[in-house]
């Protein structure tokens, strides 16, 4: 038998929010781990998601790339946690890869958090995203001014929607992991508990059904996980709301609202866990929940950031 060589680190996603990261850790791995929303700060907490990659015959690298929330100026308690949070996880990282949404602006907010960054880590490696809905001329501009702005270790033209790019990424990444063992199984994709990831596909059902500031107002979780003699699986899970006039939005007319993001998120959760999923969703109204510390620790975010 062949002995084998490993190479095993942590790479951290950045970015202000919405420049893509979910979907990009979702495109890496393989299977999705990471929920995904037009809306801005639809990731919450710092989810972990494995790639296993075949250098040569004797040689493996493992890459534990780090979805964080987006950076911005928090307001709000779980705002301040969720950006502590991302800002954490940069000193513990082997590389740090900043992702930039080529269709926005590279605006004095986006200065400020790359500065910082830099002022934490010297070898950022720079992941311009979207490139496929960018004219060649206009991609070319944007690739000359943040290059002429910051000395990034290597910048990357990707598309973590279609794929296009991902592969030349992995394999950098895969060559400039440290030589250390396999910090997970090879079959692990996630450390993310199956709980946890259904209340996270809930939640994005809800965000992409419901308007405006609602979202941001809930949150979900699962209360309850029985596996039955015929391996299917009941879940029952709470939608916790600060205000009692959320809940017949949530509802919708004859329970239709609910019963459509029960369905989507069932669907998605059965596709996932490849078994027939039994969800029961119910509402309760909790007016501090975002001042309840439990809802923190639960998802490693610290309640005092």
């Amino acid at each position: 038998m062949k002995k084998r060589d490993f190479k095993s680190g942590f790479v951290n996603l950045v970015g202000v929010p919405n420049s893509g990261k979910s979907t990009l850790i979702n495109k890496l791995v393989g299977k999705k781990i990471s929920i995904v929303s037009h809306k801005v700060q639809t990731t919450r907490f710092c989810i972990r998601g494995i790639c296993n990659v075949d250098l040569t015959d004797k040689l493996k690298s493992q890459i534990i790339f780090v979805d964080t929330p987006g950076m911005f100026l928090p307001k709000r308690r779980l705002e301040k946690a969720m950006v502590n949070a991302a800002w954490s996880e940069l000193n513990l990282t082997d590389k740090v890869v900043y992702i930039h949404d080529v269709l926005k602006k590279i605006d004095n907010n986006t200065k400020e958090i790359i500065e910082k960054i830099f002022e934490i880590k010297s070898d950022v490696i720079l992941i311009l995203n979207k490139i496929d809905l960018l004219p060649k001329d206009d991609l070319l501009k944007k690739i000359s001014e943040i290059k002429n702005l910051y000395n990034f270790e290597e910048t990357f033209l990707i598309s973590a929607k279609n794929g296009s790019g991902c592969n030349k990424l992995i394999e950098y990444l895969a060559q400039k992991m440290p030589p250390h063992s396999f910090f997970y199984d090879e079959n692990t994709i996630s450390d993310l508990p199956q709980s946890i990831l259904a209340s996270e596909i809930t939640r994005e059902k809800l965000f992409k059904n419901l308007n405006q500031e609602l979202p941001y107002n809930l949150t979900v979780e699962t209360e309850k996980w029985v596996v039955n003699p015929d391996e299917s699986v009941n879940i029952q899970q709470t939608i916790y709301i600060n205000k009692q006039s959320y809940k017949p939005i949530i509802l919708g007319k004859q329970g239709q609202n609910i019963k459509r993001i029960g369905t989507l998120a069932r669907k998605e959760l059965e596709k996932l866990l490849d078994c027939k999923i039994h969800l029961f969703l119910h509402i309760k109204l909790k007016k501090n929940w975002m001042d309840d510390p439990s809802k923190y620790f639960s998802v490693g975010l610290n309640y005092n950031a």
